[in-house]
């Protein structure tokens, strides 16, 4: 019996041993069903979840300087970074803003003042 891969959409002959299969053995619909099941692993999963930030926290503590160096190699990467973080900051601008922490830390104290509580003193 033959079935139509998820993601090519070709007909394929599923293998006997896994009779509900969805995707071909093609690497890239492979690729395909493994991002899925990833994508669904990490909303569904939170040990899952924590376990990927884990490795990537560690990843980042064993390559600390990957992305200086990535910048350094690709300048085009970075100027069309620069260029998008313009637009992005734009967008913002027109909208609610862009605040640094500082700035929020000090609107906040003066807009609640008193803490709401409406008592001097306290």
């Amino acid at each position: 019996m033959e079935k139509t891969c998820l993601c090519c959409k070709k007909c394929f002959k599923p293998h006997p041993a896994v009779p509900d299969q969805e995707y071909c053995s093609d690497p890239d619909c492979q690729r395909a069903r493994k991002r899925k099941w990833q994508k669904e692993k990490l909303a569904n999963d939170s040990d899952y979840r924590a376990n990927q930030a884990e490795a990537q926290r560690q990843w980042r503590g064993r390559n600390k300087e990957y992305w200086r160096e990535y910048r350094r190699r690709n300048p085009a990467y970075t100027e069309t970074n620069r260029i998008r973080q313009r637009e992005r900051n734009r967008r913002r601008r027109s909208g609610s803003g862009i605040a640094k922490m500082d700035e929020l830390i000090v609107e906040i104290g003066v807009i609640s003042g008193d803490c709401g509580l409406g008592v001097e003193g306290v």
